[in-house]
């Protein structure tokens, strides 16, 4: 009997180690979520295509906005349809939308497309909301090399004691080149505060 029970155990290990061993070399190997069903949303809202050059190749691409469940999205498509870029933005409130976008050029060989992003308002005690810019830079202008960057809040908006709104919503966005290393800086103005960001290098951006 106690050999039975000696054998079974015994079994069971090298059952067990096998199975450990095969969930292991499925998670590095990428088989583990093959044939995983995406996320489905109760709600989809998607944007135009914004048609443009992205990447100073001569050849048209596009970005889109998606509001998926109330969470927003920014999409980068290449000129053949194929999405090398969908990242969630942080969303606060209601009403959140990336509502303007502008193309710079960072230096000869990288871009970066500024999202103006409002993070929406709530107004469970008192009534709050804020904007932030978002960088999507191509590094070395390779569009598929693309990368989402949080960058600093440009506006702040709160409600005051009493009832009254304090609205804040002037602000300005400069791409200059302000020490002449041949990389342009990004720098944000409001609310007598100003920040500045730097870019080191494969798309990233650093606070100053």
């Amino acid at each position: 009997m106690k050999l039975i029970l000696v054998f079974l155990v015994f079994s069971l290990n090298v059952v067990c180690n096998a199975q450990d061993e095969r969930f292991y070399r499925d998670i590095f190997n990428g088989q583990l979520y093959e044939g995983v069903k995406p996320l489905h949303y109760k709600t989809e809202a998607i944007s135009p295509k914004y048609v443009i050059d992205l990447n100073s190749d001569g050849r048209k691409d596009y970005f889109q906005t998606i509001k998926r469940d109330g969470i927003d999205f920014i999409r980068i498509v290449d000129p053949f349809g194929k999405v090398v870029l969908e990242k969630a933005l942080i969303t606060k409130g209601d009403d959140s939308k990336i509502f303007k976008a502008h193309l710079k050029a960072v230096n000869k060989n990288t871009n970066v497309l500024i999202l103006h992003y409002y993070e929406g308002h709530n107004e469970s005690a008192t009534f709050e909301g804020s904007g932030r810019l978002y960088f999507v830079t191509f590094p070395k202008n390779k569009l598929e090399q693309a990368v989402l960057n949080k960058g600093p809040y440009f506006w702040h908006e709160r409600e005051r004691a009493g009832g009254k709104m304090y609205y804040n919503r002037r602000y300005s966005v400069n791409v200059i080149d302000y020490n002449g290393d041949g990389n342009k800086e990004i720098s944000v103005s409001f609310n007598r505060s100003q920040h500045l960001y730097m870019y080191e290098s494969e798309g990233n951006w650093k606070s100053l």
